[in-house]
């Protein structure tokens, strides 16, 4: 992530659903707001929040199902020729994926001393369990995405309220915030 080659991209820093206007005319006329964190960065860092949930708690659905992975990398390929490459563009997005689950992670000891049932709780377990499932599908960082693995298990024990099915999309459906 700290050498992305071409992938060096001006990122508005938070790519996130609740970042986005779209106005009544279609996709066509989204606007990104929310410029503070913005900078150089891992283009890549941008598509997370379409696999991962970010802060807002908005479950992200598999966007390879949906068709929106395709959208989102042929258009950075227009700008990216080297996104097209699947072992450059599977690495770099496992990466992103994963680095943002362990920036997540850090908050452990403040959801840890959480009341049981906050739905931080069940928001980290989903944040590394969809960054994981992201490695595993790109075949990128085998060991890291064990790792991660074992960790939301070990939290689904801890925390047995947070111990829920995700795959479940009645209870937990794409873009639906959390309170």
């Amino acid at each position: 992530m700290s050498a992305p080659g071409p992938f060096l991209a001006l990122s508005n820093g938070d790519a996130e659903a609740n970042n986005i206007l779209l106005h009544d005319s279609g996709p066509a006329e989204a606007r990104l707001i929310d410029f503070e964190f913005a900078g150089c960065t891992h283009a890549l860092t941008d598509a997370v929040c379409l696999y991962v949930p970010g802060p807002a708690w908005l479950t992200v659905g598999n966007p390879s199902t949906t068709g929106l992975a395709d959208e989102y990398r042929h258009a950075l390929a227009l700008g990216i020729p080297e996104a097209e490459d699947d072992r450059r563009y599977g690495d770099g997005l496992a990466a992103a994926c994963a680095s943002w689950a362990l920036v997540r992670l850090q908050r452990f000891a403040l959801l840890d001393a959480r009341s049981q049932g906050d739905h931080s709780r069940l928001q980290l377990i989903a944040t590394l369990e969809a960054a994981a499932d992201t490695a595993q599908t790109c075949r990128a960082l085998p060991h890291l995405t064990t790792w991660i693995r074992r960790i939301a298990t070990v939290l689904r024990h801890r925390w047995p309220d947070a111990d829920q099915d995700f795959a479940d999309s009645a209870s937990f459906p794409p873009y639906r915030a959390r309170h």
